[in-house]
């Protein structure tokens, strides 16, 4: 008897959809990092401004402010990216939208790759930031969309792991490629690996909940079967159709502006100030500054030659990276036996520490000091900090709130990705080695609002939490606010199974006879 499909682990076809999907975020990771250690070569020229043909060695800038402005509009482009995909995901579906916004990758690569100029070098990065902007907000909802609840972590893990192998895989290119007119290749690559995503997507295929929602069923089925190759897949597909149908049937999703106004039915005011905080908390945390100018704030402490290519800093750079990548997959271990709550806290609390060590290795110059720090800074970061924030919203908002909230709080992640790009360099001009104290406080903060407001989420039941959290801003310490997470035996094929149903879909199976496992 063929195995029935909901106790699937990964299958190779959905590993190589999932792969594909984080492509976009390998390119949102490396478009992250590009500016990072070639930066006193465009900036501040520090290799000499001569011409190769038409194309200068830099782009001279000259203020800390407008290069500020020219790393944070990627930041400005993803924001676009995120709100301009939303109407062609609900149209077109997040197979044409993957593949298609994949495309500006190669118009914003030009751009930086043959730029004479400083606004044609931002205009570049804001072409690639809506490439970005858009794959991030389809690729996390399409990869949760095509797995089974077994490979659901560790294909949801493998997205953020990819951004931050984009930004190592870029740190270790930039060490080559920084010089001029070499640094030209570097921004060229994000146009390749476009370009590569949007050769291959054509072979993947639509997530069955996607056609299922737009009436296109028996394009449903044949994508279902084929990410379950060889297992019974009729009760999955007949529980995603009554499902759908009935969720339409009792409440329509709400836009962006109702979830703001609390025109919802349920009172999402908590929701709706836990994924914005969090993900404010998360940029102001500091992260942004470490991987935007860690070469700079390292170089201080280093004294190196910014001509003399690859600099110490810059070879911390990279290393730095390589220890965030490694902390990604103990993040990933650690959220599967930790709390959500506890290790935001632990995280936040280990930034803010290492924050207050970055200074005085800042003061005296202790290079050793200071390297640690940075090092201990962004590793605590991919912990905790680093995910967790982004999945805030489903794990805490109904079905139909969920888009509006992701793109609530994706809005605010950008605008702050985007303020700390721009108030960085004038900040660490004005504050020299005491800027970190600025993140320090932030993230002192942010353990605070963790243990008063955030509720646990792991393992539990969407709509519990919604029950339970739907009354208004209220603190969640004490036994009132716990939830418990629901496990439900089963035999499946004779292999015992533990299946996690949120209260909405046992609702709807019940109302269906239809049983959750089987």
């Amino acid at each position: 008897m063929p195995t029935d499909s909901r106790t699937l682990g990964v299958t190779p076809f959905q590993a190589y959809c999932a792969g594909l999907a984080a492509i976009g975020s390998f390119n949102f990771g490396w478009n992250i990092g590009s500016v990072n250690i070639p930066g006193d070569v465009l900036q501040n020229c520090v290799t000499g401004r001569k011409y190769f043909g038409v194309f200068p060695s830099c782009i001279f800038v000259g203020s800390n402010t407008v290069w500020g402005i020219v790393v944070g509009s990627y930041a400005l482009g993803a924001l676009g990216g995120a709100i301009v995909s939303n109407p062609v995901i609900d149209r077109m579906g997040y197979k044409f939208t993957l593949s298609w916004f994949a495309l500006l990758n190669v118009v914003g690569a030009l751009l930086l790759s043959l730029t004479t100029k400083l606004p044609q070098f931002i205009i570049g990065r804001v072409v690639v930031g809506v490439a970005a902007g858009a794959a991030n907000n389809a690729l996390s909802t399409y990869v949760s969309d095509i797995t089974t609840p077994r490979s659901r972590t560790v294909m949801g893990g493998m997205v953020q792991l990819a951004c931050n192998l984009g930004i190592m895989v870029d740190n270790a290119c930039a060490l080559g490629l920084a010089p001029p007119p070499r640094w030209r290749i570097l921004f060229s690559i994000t146009g390749a690996l476009g370009l590569i995503n949007f050769i291959l997507f054509p072979f993947a295929k639509e997530s069955p909940k996607w056609l299922i929602s737009n009436g296109r069923l028996d394009e449903a089925r044949d994508s279902l079967q084929a990410f379950r190759k060889n297992s019974y897949i009729d009760d999955e597909y007949n529980e995603m159709v009554q499902i759908d149908r009935i969720s339409k049937e009792r409440t329509s999703n709400v836009n962006v502006l109702q979830v703001l106004s609390g025109q919802t039915p349920d009172n999402l005011r908590h929701q709706l100030m836990c994924v914005s905080a969090l993900l404010f908390f998360q940029q102001f945390s500091g992260i942004n500054a470490v991987i935007f100018y860690s070469t700079s704030i390292i170089n201080k402490s280093t004294h190196g030659n910014p001509a003399q290519i690859p600099t110490l800093a810059q070879i911390l750079s990279f290393l730095i990276s390589v220890a965030a990548f490694i902390f990604t997959f103990l993040g990933m271990i650690a959220g599967a036996f930790v709390g959500r709550r506890r290790l935001l806290m632990f995280s936040h609390s280990m930034m803010a520490v290492f924050s207050a060590i970055i200074v005085p290795g800042s003061v005296r110059s202790v290079t050793s000091l200071v390297v640690v720090a940075v090092f201990c800074f962004n590793a605590f970061f991919n912990v905790g900090v680093g995910p967790i924030p982004w999945a805030t919203a489903s794990e805490m908002t109904p079905r139909y709130a969920m888009t509006a909230m992701s793109a609530i709080g994706t809005g605010i992640g950008y605008v702050s990705t985007f303020a700390i790009g721009v108030i960085f360099p004038p900040l660490n001009n004005w504050w020299k080695n005491y800027t970190f104290l600025f993140f320090m406080c932030w993230n002192v903060a942010a353990v605070l609002f963790v243990y008063f407001f955030v509720p646990e989420t792991r393992d539990r039941p969407i709509e519990e939490t919604v029950r339970l959290h739907s009354c208004g801003i209220h603190v969640v310490l004490g036994s009132r606010w716990q939830t418990e997470p629901i496990e439900k035996e089963g035999e499946i094929g004779m292999v015992p199974t533990q299946v996690h149903v949120s209260s909405e879909d046992r609702v709807l199976l019940d109302e269906l006879s239809i049983p959750s496992t089987k």
